[in-house]
C-alpha cells in the first residue's frame, strides 16, 4: 500500500504526524461505538508504562465518523483501505489483507511498534495490548503471537495441521501461526509490507507472518492471553476451509522449500503472560458421524487416494475402515504421512487442487474422530500433551517429507 492508496485525510495526517510509538490496527470491519468506548481509556493506560507516548488506531474504510477528532483523551484515529472488502470473503482472507495494509501504514508512519487485532475488539484493552508490545519493546522480539485458552475440541485444524506443520518445517514451536492478533516490530512491519499482495501471491492466498519471520531469522515470541474469539468457520463447508487454510500452508511450503529443507529441529519459543484457565469443554462430541464420513470416503475415493498416497498408506487406511468404531484410532505417524503426501500432491498438481483438498476432508474427519475418542475422558492438560505428541511426530516424520519432496517418483506405485 502506498500513500496514493490512502484517503486524503489520512495522507494529510501522516504528513503532519510526529513520531508514532504504537500503531494499533483493527483487521476488519468493527463496531464504531465499541471502538470509541475501548479507545477512551487506552491512551492513558499505555502512557503510564513510560515507553509509549504516541498511539494511533487504524481502522478499515474511510471512517467519516473519525475524520475530525477533538477529544485529546483518545488515541489518534486513522483509516486505511481494505482491498478484501467483499462480504463473501472468508474471514481469514480479509484479516490477511488487513494485516498487510496495516503494516504498510505502520511503515508510512514510522511506527516503532505495531499491533494488529481481531475485529471483535476483545483484545483492545491496555493490559492485553501490552502483552503483544512488551516483548518487542523489552526483549527485542520481532513478532509476538498469542496463545489463546481453548477447549479440548476447539481449533482442531490448527492443532492437527497448521501448528505442527509450521513447527516441523520452520523450527518454530508456535501454537497459533495464523492468529488474528499479533504484535510486530518496525522491521517486521517492513518485511510484511514488502511481501507480495494477495493478487500477486494468487487468489485466496494468505499472509503467514510466522513464516516471514522464520525465513528472515527474526525473533518470535508468544504471549498468553485471556481472550477467546468466536470460531471463524461457522456456516462454512469443511472442504472450503481445508482448501483455504491447509491449501495456503501447502503453497507456502512450495515457495520456501529451500529454506525449510535446511531446518533439522525446532526450538522452544519464549512465552510471556500468565496461562489462562482452560475453558469448559462443553458438550461431548459424537465420533460416529465423523467415522461414517471417513468410511464413505474410503469407499468412494480409493482411486483418488491412490494417486496421492503410497501403497503402504492405502493398506493402513483399509485396515482402519474395518475397525470397530470404539477402537477407531489414527496413529500419529500415519496422519503425518498423509498430510505430507497431500502437500506433495498439492505441489505436483497431481489432481485439481480443489478436488485434492476435498479428498483430504474425510481423512481429516477420521483424524478428528480418533482424537475425540482418545481424549474424551482426559483433562484439558492431557489433551494439550496429546497435541505436543503429534507435533513431535511431525518433526520425526520430516525426513519422509524431504525424501518425497526431492524424489517424488521413488515412492509411487
Amino acid at each position: 500500500m502506498s500513500k496514493s492508496d490512502l484517503a486524503d485525510e489520512t495522507k494529510t495526517e501522516i504528513q503532519q504526524s510526529g513520531p508514532v510509538d504504537l500503531l494499533i490496527g483493527v483487521s476488519g470491519a468493527m463496531n464504531w461505538a465499541e471502538l470509541q468506548q475501548h479507545a477512551a481509556g487506552l491512551l492513558h493506560g499505555l502512557q503510564e508504562s513510560g515507553t509509549i507516548s504516541s498511539v494511533v488506531i487504524a481502522y478499515p474504510g474511510e471512517g467519516e465518523a473519525f475524520t475530525e477528532q477533538a477529544d485529546t483523551d483518545l488515541p489518534r484515529l486513522m483509516s486505511y483501505p481494505l482491498s478484501s472488502s467483499d462480504p463473501a470473503s472468508l474471514p481469514w482472507l480479509v484479516a490477511s489483507a488487513a494485516q498487510k495494509a496495516i503494516c504498510s501504514l505502520a511503515v508510512e508512519l514510522g511506527a516503532k511498534t505495531c499491533v494488529m487485532l481481531h475485529s471483535d475488539l476483545e483484545m483492545l484493552r491496555t493490559e492485553r495490548v501490552e502483552l503483544l508490545t512488551q516483548p518487542i519493546v523489552e526483549q527485542q522480539c520481532d513478532l509476538v503471537l498469542p496463545v489463546y485458552p481453548s477447549r479440548k475440541f476447539d481449533g482442531l485444524l490448527n492443532h492437527s495441521i497448521l501448528a505442527p506443520l509450521t513447527r516441523a518445517l520452520y523450527g518454530q514451536r508456535i501454537r497459533y501461526p495464523l492468529a488474528p492478533d499479533l504484535g510486530c516490530s518496525a522491521r517486521m512491519c517492513q518485511k510484511i509490507s514488502e511481501s507480495a499482495s494477495a493478487h500477486e501471491r494468487g487468489e485466496g492466498s494468505l499472509l503467514w507472518p510466522a513464516t516471514h519471520a522464520a525465513i528472515s531469522n527474526y525473533r518470535v515470541c508468544q504471549a498468553n492471553v485471556d481472550v477467546h474469539h468466536a470460531p471463524q468457520t461457522e456456516g462454512l463447508e469443511l472442504s472450503e476451509v481445508l482448501t483455504s487454510l491447509a491449501g495456503s500452508a501447502f503453497a507456502e511450503m512450495e515457495k520456501y522449500a529451500p529454506c525449510w529443507q535446511r531446518v533439522r529441529s525446532s526450538q522452544p519459543t519464549a512465552t510471556s503472560g500468565n496461562i489462562s484457565p482452560q475453558i469448559n469443554d462443553g458438550e461431548p462430541v459424537d465420533a460416529r458421524p465423523l467415522i461414517d464420513s471417513f468410511l464413505l470416503g474410503s469407499r468412494n475415493l480409493q482411486e483418488v487416494w491412490g494417486l496421492v498416497l503410497p501403497p503402504v498408506t492405502l493398506l493402513e487406511l483399509k485396515k482402519l475402515a474395518r475397525c470397530a468404531p470404539e477402537s477407531f484410532r489414527v496413529p500419529d505417524e500415519l496422519w503425518v504421512r498423509i498430510v505430507y503426501d497431500f502437500a506433495l500432491a498439492y505441489r505436483l498438481r497431481t489432481i485439481n487442487r480443489g478436488h485434492l483438498m476435498g479428498a483430504l476432508t474425510p481423512l481429516y474427519l477420521g483424524w478428528v474422530a480418533s482424537y475425540v475418542q482418545e481424549v474424551a475422558e482426559r483433562s484439558p492438560q492431557a489433551a494439550e500433551q496429546r497435541f505436543e505428541q503429534l507435533a513431535k511426530a511431525y518433526e520425526e516424520g520430516k525426513p519422509y517429507l524431504v525424501s518425497r519432496w526431492r524424489w517424488p517418483d521413488r515412492f509411487n506405485p
